[in-house]
């Protein structure tokens, strides 16, 4: 079991060493091989470990490698956890991530920095995975500022393009402020525990601190900040959508298997501590909702295809804050499973659209393109009545139990946000799917004889996120016994909030769902077939976020800087130092004048030396 743990870890790594030290000369064959199969053993060693999980009743376990900082109070060592909601997330990882590897082989064929990719992309699939097995605090920090490095690495591949290296360093910096926030937790965590483990923690902290208590409210609110710069939620939610300037597989990897989820795991993985906090619980509810609306409103607007899919994810993962906010752990873990099929799906679909029409990812240059596309198009378009909630889609029975825990949960606004959110993911996504694959075609006939449909190596990969976006839903719901997700998560401890059942009645709630579903896509279906596209431009711009950001935060900080880089450093900063070094040269120069060499002269000095220690003892 160790070894194929360790394998599975390290084998990405081992692929992006690999491709680093032999970018220069490595061919693309081999290239795109050592990428594909160092994420390939790992998919196979982590089923191998669910094997043994289930078939020996193994329990959690913990496996240390070596001891790290074997300091007082925080004691990291290099632990690895393993347990049902790690392993979850590792085969969301590995799985999706080689699909997603495979898919990059034809993605990426005419690029030229061909290693520096696979390379970039295993290091972001080792950074995720050390983050969701890490068993001390510390260990997760270092995954979680793994995949932030990657992110920045591969969001600016293109990093000669203006855009893409702008939308790099937004990235990073953005995330960066989210990672304060979880780093002050993680030391207020030391001191109050005195320890880092996380399975510790968990254990110990509802014997040490009662519900509600102050400390464990900040504590939890310091988690939250630094998941909401990695999960993209308000206000920090301004990077995502900027991050795609990257190649569509990365764009891909980041919402649907890594960087993006790591926030929802973090407060999954901490829920006995988030539970102790309802005032935590509701913020993080409220901000669940908000961003969720928020981010639907935003993609309603939008004519980039893979900007409408980028704030679709920070509305998903809205919907799974949601679910957190009323103790629904399990289906923020249900949504996410859901969530991570169906967005590969449709970033992957979108992807053999932009390839083969050589980087354009504008819809208004589209239309008509399923008469070319003839495969292309019915996955996309499996995606979005996956992502809508159609029953009986994947998408469908998470999003309907996340609702029905706030409904029933007497958290009726939350259910409304979630609702007018859930219609408007219908309404936006079909709204792409018309204008990009109906209507009449924008470009010119010459042009559209050029372009095909995508290669064999593209299609595979986008064919079976199609099936797991028709059937993952089973996966966590069942009609007769309990569903396979829910019975294996609840070995640790995530599961539904008390008093809720994983059932779907024809209730009113479930009804009116259902037919906010397909009023969303039959709506947006007949209007954007039959009339044109007008925009509202409040949406279009995201209702000036990114200005207002930019008008209150960074133009003041660049006024300061240059403030500062012009008055305080050359006169307060240098001129300090230029006071220090004057006055040492010229205290120098006075203590060399008084080793002159006259016996006469030391004598006096000596006398001087004497008179002023007798006054000083008479006195």
């Amino acid at each position: 079991m160790e070894s194929a743990l360790w394998l599975g870890l390290f084998a990405p790594l081992a692929g992006f060493l690999i491709l680093l030290l032999t970018s220069f000369i490595i061919s693309r064959r081999l290239a795109n091989f050592v990428g594909c199969v160092t994420i390939f053993i790992a998919f196979c060693s982590f089923s191998y470990l669910l094997w043994i999980y289930n078939t020996t009743n193994l329990g959690p376990t913990s496996i240390t490698l070596f001891h790290w900082l074997p300091v007082d109070r925080i004691n990291a060592d290099f632990v690895l956890h393993v347990d049902p909601l790690s392993l979850v997330m590792t085969m969301i990882i590995t799985g999706v991530g080689f699909l997603i590897h495979v898919y990059s082989i034809g993605y990426m064929d005419h690029e030229e920095d061909y290693a520096r990719y696979f390379a970039c992309m295993n290091l972001f699939v080792f950074s995720m995975l050390l983050l969701v097995l890490a068993g001390h605090l510390l260990l997760l920090f270092v995954g979680w500022e793994g995949v932030g490095l990657a992110s920045y690495l591969l969001i600016g591949y293109y990093y000669f393009r203006p855009a893409a290296a702008s939308a790099a360093t937004k990235a990073f910096v953005v995330n960066r402020i989210g990672d304060l926030g979880l780093l002050l937790g993680l030391l207020l965590t030391f001191h109050l525990f005195g320890t880092g483990d996380i399975a510790t923690i968990n254990q110990q902290v509802s014997q040490q601190f009662q519900a509600g208590a102050t400390i464990i409210t900040i504590l939890t609110l310091l988690y939250f900040v630094g998941a909401t710069g990695k999960s993209a939620q308000i206000p920090l939610q301004t990077w995502l959508p900027d991050a795609m300037e990257g190649p569509t597989p990365v764009s891909a990897l980041i919402h649907a298997a890594t960087m993006v989820t790591a926030g929802v795991y973090l407060v999954v993985r901490m829920h006995p501590v988030f539970m102790l906090s309802p005032t935590t619980l509701y913020v993080i509810g409220i901000i669940g909702g908000i961003t969720s609306l928020y981010a639907a409103l935003c993609a309603v607007g939008q004519t980039d295809l893979k900007r409408v899919l980028a704030y679709s994810t920070v509305s998903q993962l809205g919907l799974m804050f949601l679910a957190c906010g009323v103790g629904g752990f399990y289906t923020a873990m249900f949504h996410l499973t859901n969530h991570a099929f169906i967005k590969a799906l449709l970033f992957l679909s979108a992807g053999n659209v932009i390839h083969m029409m050589r980087g354009v990812t504008d819809m208004e240059k589209m239309g008509g393109l399923a008469k070319i596309f003839t495969k292309t198009h019915w996955l996309f378009l499996i995606g979005v009545l996956a992502l809508a909630g159609i029953p009986p889609f994947a998408a469908f029975f998470s999003k309907e139990l996340i609702l029905g825990e706030e409904y029933e949960t007497g958290h009726h606004v939350l259910y409304v946000i979630g609702l007018v959110a859930s219609i408007l993911t219908g309404f936006y996504l079909m709204r792409a799917y018309c204008l990009t694959f109906l209507n009449t075609p924008k470009l010119a006939e010459k042009i559209l004889k050029t372009i095909h449909e995508a290669p064999k190596v593209m299609l595979a990969p986008v064919t079976i996120l199609a099936l797991l976006s028709i059937g993952g839903g089973f996966l966590g719901y069942s009609y007769i016994n309990e569903p396979v997700l829910e019975s294996f998560l609840a070995e640790a401890d995530v599961k539904m909030p008390i008093g809720i059942v994983n059932e779907i009645t024809l209730s009113i709630e479930t009804i009116v769902a259902i037919v906010g579903a397909f009023a969303g896509v039959i709506i947006s279906w007949i209007l954007y077939t039959r009339y044109p596209d007008r925009p509202i431009s409040l949406f279009k711009h995201a209702f000036y976020i990114d200005e207002i950001y930019n008008a209150l935060i960074v133009k003041p900080a660049k006024g300061i800087a240059c403030m500062v880089a012009r008055l305080f450093e050359p006169y307060l900063f240098d001129g300090a130092l230029r006071v220090v070094v004057k006055t040492t040269q010229h205290t120098a120069g006075f203590l060399q004048r008084m080793q002159s060499g006259e016996v006469r002269s030391y004598v006096a000095w000596m006398a001087l030396g004497a008179v002023v220690l007798i006054a000083y003892l008479l006195i």
